[in-house]
């Protein structure tokens, strides 16, 4: 396979797109365009596997948390994550707000910089209401894995187009 290969089929889908909006100017009936779009789905399923194939060799090969920078501002990255589940979050919610406390002093004079109100608000900064937000509470020295069941890592490759056409 080769980028040149991926263009013609990019060209073949924009060719397909013109046919299809001659199609859409004509009458057809419901079962014809029914298995038209039946074909449509099993060549997005098609594709699908071609794109899982590469991202995951491709996440193979990269080093880390590495980020390629390619064409047009377009870049690659490679991240790694895990599932997480069965949380204790009386035991996490305890310690972000011990966190939360400490910081909440200034070391210099020893006064209390926050109301019991901010901090309080400031807890929406590691948790969503259906999820905890694993990077700030790592910035904050705690290691969420300490308080769930996690699972293998799993490698995600993440594509931001930029402005590459």
């Amino acid at each position: 396979m080769t980028p040149e290969d991926v263009r013609a089929l990019r060209q073949e889908i924009a060719d397909l797109d013109a046919k299809l909006a001659e199609y859409t100017k004509d009458d057809h009936s419901v079962e014809e365009s029914a298995d038209l779009l039946l074909e449509l789905n099993l060549a997005k399923r098609d594709m699908g596997f071609l794109y899982d194939g590469l991202s995951t060799w491709l996440g193979s090969q990269m080093d880390g948390n590495q980020i390629l920078s390619l064409r047009d501002m377009a870049t690659v990255e490679r991240k790694m994550s895990s599932s997480r589940s069965g949380w204790q979050h009386k035991d996490l919610t305890r310690d972000v707000i011990d966190r939360i406390e400490q910081s909440s002093v200034d070391m210099d004079t020893g006064e209390v910089v926050m109301t019991p109100a901010e901090m309080a608000l400031r807890i929406l900064d590691y948790v969503q209401p259906s999820y905890w937000r694993v990077g700030e509470l790592n910035k904050i020295g705690l290691n969420p894995d300490n308080y769930c069941a996690g699972s293998e890592s799993k490698i995600s490759i993440i594509v931001r187009r930029g402005d590459a056409k």
